[in-house]
């Protein structure tokens, strides 16, 4: 009996020693940091809609208006492969519809990393690809609003519009990317992408590779000090 009790002990010590730091989670960490927090941001989780007549509302966000993911090359003068855009951009993007104001909405959950926030060490990045038709003044914006446990706003983000000018008067999509910190006492990020017409029938405030990225700066920092 006193053999096994003294193996036991020794195979437990040997674990301990054997096994990777990876394995261990360090204190204050969170899956919040450093992924792409926005679900479907790329509008590819449906089948997008194949022409200005049609509507699909976006799996994983809130619309109102006619907020539709459309696919690339769609009839109606849609953006195709060729033109300027993310070059990952997969099948679809979002559209605004056959109404002069759509939005979608998405709201996440931040209290998982509240500690982190909580000492002001978090910062965020918002990016997305926006344009437009031709030389058309129709536009998309994108902001984040950071929200307390109560719901209240505590400050926010936003990326656009994408003007005729900036786009050269083509149609298609230029990156957008803003950055700041999450404010103290932020539960959750609300991120919403408004698609605004100003001429025509069609509301081609265009919008793809929408992505919210949070990260913190002391687990950034201890990295960059090994």
């Amino acid at each position: 009996m006193r053999l096994q009790t003294i193996l036991i002990i020794a195979c437990a010590a040997f674990s301990l020693i054997a096994a990777p730091a990876s394995a261990q989670t360090p204190s204050g960490t969170s899956t919040l940091f450093g992924t792409n927090l926005v679900v479907n941001g790329d509008a590819e989780s449906d089948t997008g809609a194949p022409s200005n007549s049609q509507v699909v509302k976006p799996t994983g966000w809130t619309t109102t208006g006619e907020f539709t993911a459309v696919q690339y090359g769609a009839s109606g003068g849609f953006p195709d492969k060729t033109s300027p855009g993310p070059s990952d951009r997969g099948k679809n993007f979002f559209g605004g519809g056959n109404v002069a104001k759509s939005t979608t909405t998405q709201t996440i959950d931040l209290s998982s990393g509240r500690q982190a926030i909580d000492s002001g060490g978090v910062t965020y990045v918002l990016t997305g690809w926006l344009g437009g038709y031709s030389a058309q003044a129709d536009n998309a914006q994108v902001t984040v609003t950071f929200l307390s446990a109560a719901g209240g706003s505590l400050g926010s983000g936003r990326i656009g519009p994408v003007t005729p000018a900036d786009r050269h008067g083509a149609t298609g999509f230029f990156k957008r990317t803003a950055t700041g910190s999450v404010p103290a006492q932020a539960r959750a990020a609300r991120v919403v992408i408004t698609a605004t017409r100003f001429e025509g029938s069609y509301n081609d405030g265009y919008s793809d590779d929408v992505s919210l990225f949070l990260e913190d700066r002391a687990v950034l920092e201890k990295g960059a000090s090994k």
